[in-house]
């Protein structure tokens, strides 16, 4: 990762690009398939443009631009042609393909080729192999179009797959954001909103958030899957709330909620309360199939490793439901207390943590490594099928986020979240 960086330092200051924070996070991973999901005017094309420069003037690589259209390819293409022969001088040959009144290819003087092509006829781009791909604005191209036609032409090189749109509803496109947001070593995934591009002016989103549909706006200027029903935590935003090597303050209690499982699964998160009274939720277990002496032994091995850093370990609330786990984790000495479990007031609790607070931070912060847990944050929908003015959230993609809700369910008594303080 270290030598990419380097590349892309040099190459982008060559070429005059600063990419803002949200874009350098994006160009930081150098995983082989990488989605960026994002608002209107994030400057995901741009990043996606930018992020495929060096593979096109390392050698004789062919790369494709495919859009649901062949004009919503077209801003990669043209960001692409710019960089390549007007800012660092490659002398290139442009040719027009298919009847297309603009250049829909361009040749190196290398060897490379750059295909700007739509999804429209997926049948025509079979029989070929390719080193990278973007698919621009994917969320409108057909999932049979990149599953059937689009997926198999990067095999044969192990080519890079780039993935730059606004979300359209749970889609395909969603289903691989779940997996970059996972633990998968190939895929990473990325979610902004507009107002994370620093060009935008609070002003327009403003404007913006008072004439459009609640759900329009989260999709299109939050970034935002979303459905009908409505997402429960409204208020999550992976660019606030999550952050890399989160650290418990110096003898800062380590709580733990937890919810059992078996086929389902287990969660048992880590979590802490900072001196400005911010909940910070550290790490996560969660595995499924396990018995209770597997998940307390991996329970035990996280409470030794904050043990060693000088942190006393502090109540685990745990689904009062659970008995019989309570007393099978209590033989591995690891000693639980029934959890509060309302579940709208401990809603209603995470979701006032999670705003942003006067000086703008939010009452929340999350460690990356709890990829559950924010997965679940995006998936948490409320219940379709529920009478009209009933708030009941769907029973599923919940067991990080039950865990997490007892714990603030509890720590409230030891916080007073209106009044900022720590708890020890």
């Amino acid at each position: 990762m270290e030598a990419t960086g380097m590349i892309f330092t040099e190459l982008f200051e060559a070429i005059g690009y600063s990419p803002h924070i949200g874009q350098v996070r994006f160009h930081a991973s150098d995983k082989r398939f990488k989605l960026l999901i994002a608002g209107a005017r994030f400057g995901k094309s741009l990043a996606a443009a930018k992020d495929v420069l060096p593979h096109l003037i390392a050698g004789r690589s062919t790369g494709w631009l495919v859009g649901p259209t062949y004009g919503l390819a077209q801003p990669e293409f043209r960001y692409l042609t710019t960089d390549i022969r007007d800012r660092l001088g490659v002398e290139v040959v442009q040719q027009k393909a298919g009847g297309r009144d603009g250049y829909s290819r361009v040749l190196t003087s290398w060897g490379g080729e750059l295909w700007c092509l739509s999804a429209n006829r997926p049948e025509g781009l079979l029989g070929h192999e390719i080193d990278w791909l973007i698919l621009c604005e994917a969320a409108h191209i057909p999932r049979e179009a990149f599953e059937r036609f689009l997926r198999a032409r990067l095999s044969t090189r192990n080519g890079k797959l780039v993935i730059a749109t606004t979300p359209r509803g749970f889609n395909w496109v969603h289903e691989l954001y779940q997996l970059g947001t996972g633990d998968h070593e190939d895929w990473a995934a990325f979610r902004h909103a507009t107002w994370d591009n620093p060009l935008i002016a609070p002003r327009e989103i403003e404007a913006a958030r008072a004439t459009l549909p609640p759900e329009t706006f989260d999709e299109q200027y939050g970034g935002a899957f979303t459905s009908n029903a409505g997402a429960v935590y409204r208020e999550f935003e992976p660019a606030l709330h999550v952050v890399p090597n989160l650290q418990a303050p110096e003898g800062a209690i380590i709580y733990r909620g937890i919810d059992p499982g078996f086929t389902n699964p287990t969660c048992c998160l880590w979590a802490t309360v900072d001196h400005d009274g911010r909940l910070l939720v550290l790490r996560e277990h969660y595995a499924s199939r396990l018995t209770a002496d597997l998940h307390a032994a991996a329970i035990r091995a996280i409470d030794g490793e904050y043990r060693d850093r000088g942190h006393p370990i502090g109540q685990a609330w745990i689904d009062p439901s659970s008995c019989g786990f309570q007393a099978e984790l209590a033989r591995e000495e690891v000693f639980t207390t029934n959890a509060a479990n309302q579940v709208l007031a401990g809603i209603d609790v995470v979701r006032r943590l999670l705003r942003r607070r006067g000086d703008g931070t939010p009452g929340m912060r999350i460690d990356t490594r709890c990829h559950n847990l924010v997965r679940e944050f995006e998936q948490y929908r409320w219940h379709e099928g529920a009478r009209p003015g009933e708030r009941v959230p769907r029973k599923q993609d919940d067991h990080a986020l039950d865990a997490l809700r007892y714990l603030c369910l509890e720590l409230r008594r030891r916080v007073d979240w209106k009044e900022q303080g720590a708890s020890w």
